[in-house]
Order: structure tokens, then C-alpha cells, then sequence
């Protein structure tokens, strides 16, 4: 199983508009409620790879009961902390092969007796755990140590960290099995800009040399690079039609999930996830990659050693 940790879950709302400019009145084609939060968008593109994911989040009030209901609906079991106040509610604006707009709200305000009910509920699902995904940001009242914290409760299962900000730098002290910055994340880490792949990579074997394990750092269309035990390669992605980006690096989360899940060697899981992230680009919604279309594609990621 794959124990998907995200503590600030969302009801998100995807509009598909046509020619979307700032300033202007436009008329939506399409509008689709949407469980999400990276959590779920890890678990719902784990579940389309054949695998049996469980999300644990915060949620609270009409927003939360709108979340536990689109989770159920699609297939996904989420065990939720119910908390006080409302959950945030969040809006995807999709111009279909153009850049995206993400409107995010303050998340439900979370207390310390929910976070210990969080805590036990990580713990009473480990026995069949395989890995465990650690995703998305840290609601208003979790302490920034909250993944560091959760990393030492599930070891020794193998963790995944996709965060951003203090999460991730306070993650990182923790020495998670995987931790899956984006460029920009690494460079907030590093202090410094990193203009290359070979700078990428450089970058990555600093966080190694501080514990983790292996680093995948996502390029977004140019793929993503991958330092291991073995060394760093350049995995590119292939060349899809772009339809929604959003969402293609939790997809990526998930294929890492799922190849650690089956014993997969570092640099095949991170195949598998590039080929993965590239699937879900092509599709409206975020954490829907067609399996079919992922195996399609997972020839076509081309590999380079650094």
C-alpha cells in the first residue's frame, strides 16, 4: 500500500477557459469539482497505475465534506482528521496548451490535538505500508517539523518528500529515502542559481551528502534529473501535446511511489514517473494519467549520465 500524507487538503474547482486573459469576461467550456490537494493527486494517479493508495489529511466543514465525498466518489480512501473551521477551496484555470492559473486559499487552521490524531492514524496504517508519500504544504498552526517528525515515526518504510519552503528544508534534516524538489525549490535550498543540469546535479549530491537517499529534481517539460548512489542522469521527457500541467509533478510523485512499491532500482521508478508526468499533461484534470498512455510512453524517456 501506498500511504499518501498531505495535510493540506483542498475541494478544488478546474475551469477549461478558452483564451483566459487577466482582465477580461470569459465564458468557462467546462467545470469540474475535483477532491484535490498533492495527496490526493498522488493517490488518484497511484490508483491509475494499479496500485492501492490511502490519503491522510486534514479537512473540516462543508469544503472537508465536499473533499471526503469527491474522494469516495472516485474510488479513493481517505482517512481524514476532522478539524474546526473550514477547509480552503481552491481554483485551477486551464487555457488548454497555455500556462495555468492557480488561485490557492488559506488552509484550515490546524490545533495540536489534530495533529496527534494525525500522527496516530500514520502509524495504525503502517503495517501494510510500503511507502510513504509526504506532500504539499503545511496548514496554518502545523509546526514547520511536521514531515521531519513523521519521517522518524514511519522508519524505517521508505518516505518520498514533496514540499516546498520550511517543510521541505526541515524534511531534509530528517533524511527522507526521496526527496523530489523542483529547480526552483533546489535553489532556495542551495542559495544560489542553478543555471545547468551539471549545477543541478551538483545540487543534488549536496542533499545526499546530508542523508537523503536519492534527490529527483523535476525540470517540468525538459524531465527531471536524478542523482543516486549509481550517479546523476538527465532523464527527458517525451514531447506530448500540453493540455493542464498542473498537477504532473504530484503524477511524477506517484510513478516514484509506485516503483519504490514494486522494488524498482532508483533511476527505473524515476522513469517511470517522467513517463507518468508526461500522461497527465495531456489530460484536463490533475492525477489522471491513463496507465495505458504511461506505458506508451515510458519507452521514449531517454536517459543521459551526467
Amino acid at each position: 500500500m501506498i500511504l499518501c500524507v498531505s495535510p493540506n487538503l483542498c475541494y478544488d474547482r478546474v475551469l477549461i477557459v478558452p483564451g483566459f486573459g487577466v482582465g477580461g469576461v470569459h465564458r468557462a467550456m467546462r467545470a469540474t469539482p475535483l477532491a484535490g490537494g498533492k495527496g490526493l493527486n498522488v493517490a488518484r494517479a497511484a490508483a491509475a497505475l494499479g496500485e492501492s493508495p490511502v490519503v491522510i489529511g486534514f479537512i473540516g466543514g462543508a469544503a472537508g465534506d465536499a473533499i471526503a465525498r469527491g474522494a469516495r466518489q472516485g474510488g479513493l480512501i481517505l482517512d481524514a482528521v476532522r478539524v474546526p473551521g473550514e477547509s480552503r477551496r481552491c481554483t485551477i484555470i486551464v487555457d488548454p496548451g497555455r500556462a495555468e492559473t492557480v488561485i490557492n486559499e488559506r488552509g484550515v487552521v490546524v490545533e495540536r490535538q489534530a495533529l496527534r490524531a494525525l500522527r496516530r492514524r500514520v502509524r495504525r496504517r503502517l503495517t501494510r505500508t510500503q511507502v510513504v508519500v509526504l506532500s504539499g504544504s503545511l496548514p496554518p498552526g502545523v509546526p514547520d517539523d511536521l514531515f521531519a517528525t513523521l519521517i522518524a515515526d514511519v522508519a524505517p518504510r521508505p518516505t518520498i518528500l514533496d514540499s516546498s519552503g520550511e517543510g521541505l528544508r526541515r524534511g531534509l534534516g530528517a533524511a527522507p529515502t526521496v526527496m523530489k524538489p523542483n529547480r526552483l525549490e533546489l535553489e532556495e535550498l542551495d542559495g544560489r542559481r542553478l543555471r545547468t543540469l551539471q549545477d543541478v546535479a551538483a545540487a543534488g549530491r549536496g542533499l545526499r551528502d546530508r542523508g537523503v537517499g536519492w534527490v529527483v529534481v523535476t525540470l517540468g517539460e525538459d524531465g527531471a534529473v536524478v542523482v543516486c548512489a549509481g550517479g546523476a542522469w538527465h532523464l527527458r521527457a517525451p514531447r506530448v501535446e500540453r493540455i493542464n500541467a498542473i498537477g504532473a509533478g504530484d503524477t511524477l510523485a506517484a510513478g516514484l511511489a509506485v516503483g519504490v512499491a514494486r522494488g524498482l532500482a532508483p533511476l527505473e521508478a524515476a522513469r517511470l514517473g517522467v513517463a507518468a508526468a508526461a500522461a497527465d499533461v495531456r489530460t484536463e484534470l490533475p492525477g489522471a494519467p491513463a496507465a495505458a498512455m504511461v506505458a506508451r510512453l515510458l519507452p521514449d524517456v531517454s536517459v543521459r549520465l551526467l
